[in-house]
């Protein structure tokens, strides 16, 4: 039998030795690298990601940067500053190196990044664009950039925008309608744009000159920064202006004198805008499908058309060019342009979507070949081109 009460003596004296122990540190090595090799720095948090390791370690040689009577050169050299970083967290970090960093003691930073979301929320005057072997600093004794574009690009240079820092060449449009088609056009003519390196850049404006001079250098020789950047905007002379050829090609040649230099180069629309020149052109009936549907679209509060709209709307295309047949092209583009998207306040960014989904579900081919051979759209086929290097 077995002495339970023997067994439970034992296990109160072991007990009691335990209470009676000591911790104690020592070094089992006293050699000062085997010392180093054991220290640590962790996180409290034990599922922290690497971002959060990356932020500890920069921390800590700031930390080393600014200790007291350091007389050493105070720099800081970060690669990748975003890597497994979360944008929001990427955005906290940059504000604080700026703020706390840069402006407030003697450290100086050289980071290097390839991150829009960073890129938007640094100082202009700071960046610095590496591009074929050499660095182009964006600083006001670099760039044809004047004090006004600094403070403007700071307001409204965003991430989306910022990608024009990181592109092999750049389009610059003034609007949403641009923003959505130029993709579209591009993949149909052959020149997918991120296969080529291009960003798109809404300037929602017709500021072109605040972007296009980050790319227009005060001492470097034309063509030398490598990056192909093309201005796209709208002639603006109504039809009915008055005015003539020779006036209306002075008018041109102005616009694109402003603009153009060094990589930069201008392409107006033939005519009006980009939406009369599409009314004009081979695209027109497709465009009237498009504008007809946007109609529909934005008159809804639903997402999307029923089938028995977009018949509706099939029927009244081929209905109204019928009518129109004995008209001139003028005319036609008047009908749809001045008649539907203006009169009707029809939203130019649900256009340019309709239109961009009906194009995507023609024969490719056959739109390739008629885009290519339309004179009025040669302007945004030559962008395109010349953006694509």
């Amino acid at each position: 039998m077995v002495n339970r009460g023997k067994i439970k003596r034992k296990e109160l004296k072991e007990r009691e030795k335990e209470k009676n122990k000591i911790a104690n540190f020592s070094i089992t090595d006293p050699n000062l690298k085997s010392i180093l090799e054991r220290l640590a720095l962790d996180l409290v948090e034990t599922k922290a990601g690497l971002g959060s390791y990356n932020r500890l370690y920069i921390a800590t040689e700031l930390l080393l940067l600014r200790r007291e009577n350091y007389t050493g050169l105070k720099l800081g050299l970060i690669e990748e500053i975003e890597a497994h970083l979360h944008p929001q967290a990427q955005l906290r970090l940059i504000e604080y190196l700026q703020r706390e960093i840069s402006e407030e003691t003697d450290v100086q930073l050289i980071i290097t990044s390839h991150s829009p979301n960073l890129s938007s929320k640094v100082n202009l005057e700071n960046l610095i664009l590496c591009k074929n072997d050499n660095a182009f600093s964006m600083d006001s004794s670099s760039t044809e950039l004047e004090k006004g574009d600094y403070l403007y690009l700071q307001r409204f240079l965003d991430v989306t925008k910022a990608n024009l820092f990181f592109a092999q060449g750049v389009i610059l449009v003034e609007g949403d309608a641009e923003n959505i088609l130029m993709p579209t056009i591009a993949e149909i003519i052959g020149k997918p744009l991120s296969k080529y390196g291009v960003s798109i850049v809404n300037v929602n404006s017709t500021a072109f000159l605040r972007y296009s001079r980050i790319f227009q250098r005060k001492e470097v020789a034309e063509g030398e920064m490598g990056i192909t950047v093309a201005v796209v905007t709208d002639n603006d002379i109504e039809p009915d202006s008055g005015l003539n050829g020779n006036e209306i090609n002075t008018k041109r040649e102005e616009k694109k004198a402003r603009y153009n230099g060094q990589g930069v180069k201008t392409f107006i629309s033939p005519v009006w805008t980009l939406e009369y020149d599409i009314c004009l052109s081979r695209l027109k009936r497709l465009f009237y499908t498009a504008v007809l549907r946007a109609e529909k679209i934005q008159n809804s509060n639903k997402i999307g058309l029923t089938d028995e709209k977009i018949k509706e709307v099939d029927e009244k295309v081929e209905s109204d060019f019928s009518t129109w047949e004995p008209k001139t092209d003028r005319e036609i583009a008047h009908e749809i342009y001045a008649n539907n998207v203006r009169n009707k306040d029809i939203s130019k960014a649900i256009i340019a979507q309709s239109f961009a989904e009906i194009l995507k579900n023609e024969n490719q081919e056959k739109l390739k070949e008629e885009i290519l051979k339309d004179k009025y759209l040669k302007y945004l086929v030559d962008s395109i081109n010349y953006a694509c290097g």
